[in-house]
């Protein structure tokens, strides 16, 4: 065969030039997917580098980061909602263990949703499959160190979390059952169920079991099961209970000690629940022992935060008088921070809080200790600083530290932070957190879980959120916050990663974007993915965002968030059709017509919406291809409205004998017509060959069957005649409103009549109404008024009537 490469061509590929055939049927489609109905590609120029070696690889995104073991029991659930084929049971076994394994190792809590349910799940299937004499696959020693890490290692306690203490239960039955069991495995898988149960919103239950295990083996029960209790009523606000569980307390021996009453004092005070801390911090103590330091200190602490003085004054007084005598730098150094504090909650300003040290110091000198301030004073009064939002008082603070020559430490730096951030003062707070970085060099992974860090990265996460809202945006500052964070191991928060993402939208940066996603969102929880999913929610439904980047967004939102449901799906095809693009909101229905789950497919109402759209936006493609995926439904059942909304859009779309055929539907259905389907019918008329014949029809009907006559039927019927050019009967109707239906002629009537008719007989129209209704035209005249449009051109205008009608 002769080459199709001419002298030219090869001249230009020897230079690197350019070279285009336009003519050529298999170029490269570039253009987006959703633009083939719309546009047509343009002829890409192609480039050719040194040699072909130059061409960077198309960039792949970042595969899915699924926690160790976790994708498995995905595996299970899906297979188990679609009744296909589960994994092996041994891969199971090994993927539960792996998770359980993974968390301990690197003191991760578990997720309610997606961690703890599909554990949940996958133990239950272990359960419901074994065989006999096989079990579960699990041993004991596995199945209670998985019963000790829910308890120590499970989602923030104040969640109630019942996949959880399903889980829990699960397993302490399981061991319970199994045969051969050292009776102190036992005693251990209840031990740690009874501590779940407390602190997971059941401290009946939790107290049922403790009561059981008093009376079976006395001594196994330990004083912080009681506390744990104690907290557990006090967490749901059962007062009552708790009262009740101190007197069973009693009847046992069981004393209501310091101990109990300071875990109870913690909880309140951590709770900032100053009510029930004051109730209870004068609930008597056994043997009239005194409450204990860290009590008072709890106290007195959210005294100072919340102003209450007067009720703390005793308290102070007390304490002081137990920390006068101590001989420990410790110690007096807390009472100096105590002390302080109260001076400043009580309204002392900087220099008297200076010349209060200096008092302190003196003393100190005089008792031969030679105690001098450290900076942990300070931080106890930036924390207070921060907690009244007084950003003012927080530098104040540090300048008295500085005038002491104190130098921060992590916590300060952390609490400043805190406060300039909260003053929206970014530049102060990326000084500061420079320096906070300063003192993480050398150290290349932090303990996330450690209670010093995990503030300074949540913090990390605020100060790139803040950045992320500032305008304009300093985005390299912002990437330089997520890669030291990423460095450091330190989780990003739902609202850092809906913040990143917005950004990366916004500058249209799409592999980023789903990187970040596909890095962070996989090991959120629902409510945690949520955050983020509604991000991108209001981004497609932002009028003021451009067209192209919707999509985007929204292709990248239905990938990523397979649990977007119908509403909000629906809101998105919505907002295409408001943006003039029925293709797009046609894909949008598509993709959720295509959806596996049934509660998440389009319903009823989802199909009028969309059919109501494409009438609007009159594209025939596209009704065509919803009412395929109508035929095919065997879940939603057609009804009066659903047929309402098929005569609107092979009415708009201009097949007015169709929709017409449904109307037949609809008397011959049980539910029979409404109004707006005698509306949406009469509309059709109006457009219909020979549409005169059903309008009077319909008309007689009405009149045989006597149903009122409304406004807008009295209309619609003289716009269908009107349609049909038939004038003088269309002057009758009018005359005869107010005999006919009890109306007299309005701008709706007349406007109606205008618009319908054809182009050639509006001025006589104008003519007749002028003469015979010269007010009521006065008023259709003042309306606005476009060029009417027809499947044969521009034939005469329309002026600005409502006339919508919805299905």
């Amino acid at each position: 065969m002769r080459s199709q490469l001419t002298r030219r061509v090869f001249r230009l590929i020897i230079h690197t030039a350019l070279y285009a055939d336009t003519c050529c049927s298999c170029r490269p489609m570039v253009h987006h997917q959703w633009r083939a109905r719309k546009s047509f590609p343009s002829p890409v120029v192609p480039s050719r580098a040194l040699f072909g070696f130059a061409r960077e690889p198309a960039r792949k995104p970042k595969p899915l980061d699924y926690k160790p073991g976790l994708k498995e029991m995905m595996l299970l659930s899906q297979a188990l909602a679609k009744h296909e084929r589960p994994p092996q049971r041994a891969t199971l076994v090994e993927a539960f263990t792996t998770v359980i394994l993974d968390h301990t190792t690197n003191k991760t809590p578990l997720t309610e949703d997606s961690d703890t349910g599909l554990l949940l799940a996958t133990f239950r299937y272990l359960q419901e499959t074994q065989v006999a004499n096989d079990g579960l696959g699990l041993s004991i020693e596995e199945m209670l160190h998985a019963l000790n890490f829910l308890r120590n290692a499970g989602p923030d306690s104040l969640v109630e979390a019942p996949n959880l203490v399903a889980l829990a239960r699960a397993l302490s039955e399981a061991i319970d059952r199994r045969e051969e069991v050292p009776e102190s495995y036992r005693v251990k898988a209840i031990n740690a169920l009874i501590a779940i149960l407390a602190a997971r919103h059941k401290p009946l239950e939790a107290r049922e079991l403790l009561e059981k295990l008093w009376e079976k083996e006395p001594s196994e029960v330990r004083q912080w099961q009681w506390q744990n209790l104690m907290v557990g009523f006090a967490r749901v606000g059962d007062q009552e209970e708790l009262v009740k569980t101190i007197d069973m307390m009693k009847d046992w021996g069981i004393p209501f000690d310091s101990g109990i009453h300071e875990s109870l004092i913690l909880f309140y005070t951590s709770a900032k629940n100053v009510d029930m801390m004051k109730r209870w911090y004068g609930f008597g103590i056994a043997n009239g022992v005194e409450p204990t330091r860290n009590a008072q200190k709890a106290v007195l602490r959210l005294c100072s935060f919340t102003n209450n003085i007067e009720y703390g004054e005793p308290i102070m007084r007390s304490y002081l008088d137990k920390s006068s005598n101590s001989t420990n730098i410790l110690d007096r150094r807390a009472t100096w921070t105590m002390i302080l504090r109260w001076a400043a909650a009580k309204g002392k300003g900087f220099e008297e809080l200076d010349r209060l040290l200096n008092v302190l110091v003196q003393k100190s000198k005089d008792q031969g200790l030679d105690i001098q301030p450290d900076i942990r004073m300070i931080n106890g009064l930036i924390s207070m600083a921060n907690f009244k939002k007084d950003a003012y008082a927080a530098e104040r603070y540090l300048a008295l530290a500085r005038k002491w020559n104190l130098k921060p430490d992590d916590k300060t730096l952390r609490l400043q932070l805190e406060c300039r951030i909260d003053s929206n003062d970014l530049d102060g707070a990326k000084a500061t957190y420079d320096e906070l970085k300063s003192k993480w060099r050398g150290v290349e992974k932090l303990d996330v879980y450690e209670p010093m860090n995990k503030a300074a990265f949540d913090l990390m996460n605020r100060l790139i959120v803040a950045l992320c809202n500032q305008r304009p945006v300093n985005y390299s500052l912002i990437m330089e916050l997520v890669g030291d964070l990423d460095e450091r191991r330190g989780p990003l928060s739902p609202d850092t990663v809906s913040a990143l993402a917005l950004l990366h939208l916004r500058r249209g940066e799409l592999h980023e974007l789903v990187d970040l996603l596909n890095t962070h969102v996989y090991r959120f929880s629902v409510e945690q993915r949520a955050v983020v999913c509604s991000v991108f929610v209001d981004y497609c439904l932002d009028p003021s965002v451009l067209t192209a980047k919707v999509w985007d967004a929204y292709n990248i939102l239905r990938r990523t968030f397979a649990e977007l449901d119908t509403e909000r799906r629906t809101k998105i095809m919505l907002a295409f059709f408001d943006r003039g693009r029925s293709d797009m909101a046609t894909h949008v229905f598509g993709h959720m017509r295509h959806l596996d789950m049934p509660d998440m497919r389009p319903t009823t109402e989802t199909y009028v919406l969309c059919f109501e759209g494409i009438a609007k936006a009159a594209d025939s493609e596209s009704l065509v291809l919803v009412h395929n995926m109508l035929k095919l439904d065997n879940i939603v059942e057609l009804d009066t409205k659903l047929y309402n909304a098929l005569m609107l859009a092979y009415t708009g779309c201009g097949d007015p004998r169709q929709s017409l055929l449904f109307w037949d539907d609809i008397i011959h259905s049980r539910e029979g017509p409404t109004y707006n389907s005698i509306l949406i019918a009469l509309r059709a008329c109006e457009e219909a060959p020979f549409g005169e014949r059903r309008a009077r029809d319909i008309w007689s009907r009405l009149k045989r069957f006597e149903i009122r006559i409304t406004r807008e039927t009295y209309a619609a019927y003289v716009g269908a005649l009107a349609g049909q050019s038939l004038f003088d009967e269309c002057v009758e109707l009018i005359n005869n409103a107010k005999g006919e239906a009890g109306y007299y002629p309005d701008i709706l009537l007349l406007g109606t009549f205008h618009n319908a008719l054809p182009g050639a007989k509006q001025e006589a129209m104008e003519k007749w109404a002028m003469e015979a209704y010269p007010n009521v035209w006065g008023e259709v005249k003042r309306l606005s008024k476009r060029r009417k449009k027809s499947s044969y051109g521009y034939d005469g205008v329309v002026y600005n009537i409502n006339r919508d009608v919805r299905a």
